[in-house]
């Protein structure tokens, strides 16, 4: 099995943001209920002209710019969103074509808000594996253009980009920063989906809302409106402090091996959708608060990118080092959840 190297970290986020008080205007909730009971100051939004791929590809060129690598010796870019621009072809493939990735396989994956936990599962086993030696991981959401957003649960999401550069360190020894007299394990990863929580509503995308006859008989169908995905906030705060904690219990149980518990933590980044969740999380691992790497008060919860964008945050504030113990926790529709627990070995810059 070939060692990994979590080797750049990147993030893009539009200028353009969403604020309180604007929802406020169109949603059953005040500006001042929404910061104290989920956090949120503002949302990041997508700029007007902007496409996903565009979020995705700069955010992937500031992973390659800190691993120092180039585009062309990317093997697979993995595209983890809910709200692609098109069905076909993938954001994955648009997000190669930008960086001029032409070697690389491309191809995206849909898990909720814990794809980009999917994607570097799945990155990761491509790289220890041998089947590819660097894979980017990104994580990219315009949720804000897919959502009802007249719905106050939906009100709480962003747009943003994050990607990550999975390479071996066979062949980034000059990246490489870990202190070798510590303890060397592999990332380790816990994932599950429970597929009886798929949907909130039994039919998403119902027949009798694009009847095939009546596009035969030529009926006008400009005007149909199509159902968008709604969220149930309480179910979700539910199972997200119950399949989470699962799996955080999980990898910390597969670290023993390594004399490894939850007191070593020194970072801890969850997947960022309400306040109180972060809070039951931190209160759960006896990890100090302040010491989270929040985006959700400025960017709202921006999915598959909200972990990668915090880590990439933290690094550039200088308040994560070479060699400390990193865990990542995320939930989202599926309904999906997972975390991953790995040593940070991106030198400061």
């Amino acid at each position: 099995m070939y060692p990994v190297l979590f080797a750049g970290f990147g993030s893009e986020i539009p200028p353009r943001q969403l604020t309180n008080a604007e929802v406020e205007s169109f949603t059953d909730s005040s500006a001042a209920w929404i910061e104290a009971n989920v956090g949120i100051k503002t949302r990041s939004r997508i700029g007007a002209t902007q496409t996903l791929s565009d979020l995705g590809a700069a955010a992937g060129a500031k992973a390659l710019t800190m691993a120092g690598v180039q585009a062309a010796q990317i093997d697979f870019i993995l595209c983890a969103t809910n709200s692609q621009d098109d069905i076909f072809p993938s954001t994955a493939s648009k997000i190669q074509k930008a960086l001029g990735a032409d070697g690389a396989t491309a191809m995206d994956l849909q898990a909720g808000c814990t794809g980009w936990l999917y994607g570097m599962r799945l990155g990761t086993a491509l790289v220890q594996s041998g089947q590819a030696r660097r894979v980017l991981v990104v994580g990219v959401e315009s949720l804000i253009r897919s959502l009802y957003l007249y719905d106050r649960n939906s009100a709480l999401f962003g747009d943003a980009a994050g990607a990550t550069l999975i390479t071996t360190a066979a062949c980034e020894n000059d990246h490489q920063t870990q202190d070798q007299s510590r303890e060397s394990f592999a990332p380790i990863f816990s994932t599950h989906t429970t597929p009886s929580f798929a949907l909130h509503h039994p039919a998403i995308h119902r027949e009798e809302l694009n009847r095939v006859e009546d596009y035969v008989a030529g009926k006008n169908m400009d005007q149909v409106t199509r159902p968008k995905p709604v969220m149930d906030g309480r179910a979700s705060m539910k199972l997200a402090l119950t399949s989470v904690t699962h799996a955080i219990d999980d990898v910390f149980a597969q670290a023993q091996q390594f004399g490894i518990g939850p007191k070593d933590l020194q970072v801890f980044m969850p997947h960022q959708t309400n306040i109180h969740i972060i809070k039951k999380f931190c209160e759960y691992l006896d990890y100090p608060f302040e010491d989270v790497p929040l985006i959700l008060d400025k960017y709202g919860c921006v999915s598959t990118a909200s972990i990668p964008t915090g880590l990439f945050e933290h690094h550039a504030a200088a308040r994560i080092r070479p060699g400390d113990l990193v865990l990542c926790a995320g939930y989202g529709a599926g309904w999906t959840a997972g975390a991953l627990l790995f040593r940070w070995d991106i030198a400061a810059k």
